[in-house]
């Protein structure tokens, strides 16, 4: 059972200090994940990287704030994206009946293997379209 006062720091966490932590936790779990996988050591992915393995261990023990750099470097090294933006598309956009019709797409990208030693990054299937009706009459 939490004590009042734990209850009481949780409520006042701010929303972005949330979403970093949960964000943080999330891409260490995965990069260990992979590490397992693909039978990495942090030593080995250190030298990979060439970085110390205490920089790796800072890293993977939550007293370092990933920049975009670093994520690069480790989704190339293991060959998986760590981090995915949704990338929209130009929408279409008509009237119909008096109603402003918007379509939305959105591609995003992943990794695909048709052997194993395949590192290219090609475009997945477009997600299905969002449709925004709008009423103008």
């Amino acid at each position: 059972m939490r004590s009042k006062t734990v209850d009481r720091l949780l409520k006042s966490t701010p929303k972005d200090v949330e979403i970093f932590v949960d964000w943080y936790a999330d891409l260490v779990v995965r990069i260990n994940q992979l590490l397992k996988e693909q039978g990495i050591n942090k030593k080995e992915l250190a030298e990979k990287l060439d970085k110390k393995p205490s920089e790796i261990s800072k890293w993977l023990g939550g007293e370092h704030n990933f920049t975009l750099r670093s994520l690069a470097k480790l989704s190339a090294e293991l060959g998986v994206p760590l981090l995915e933006v949704p990338k929209q598309k130009a929408r279409a956009e008509f009237t119909v009946d008096g109603f402003i019709c918007r379509v939305h797409t959105f591609v995003s990208y992943t990794r695909h293997n048709k052997k194993a030693d395949n590192s290219a990054w090609q475009f997945a299937e477009e997600t299905e379209p969002f449709n925004e009706v709008i009423n103008v009459g």
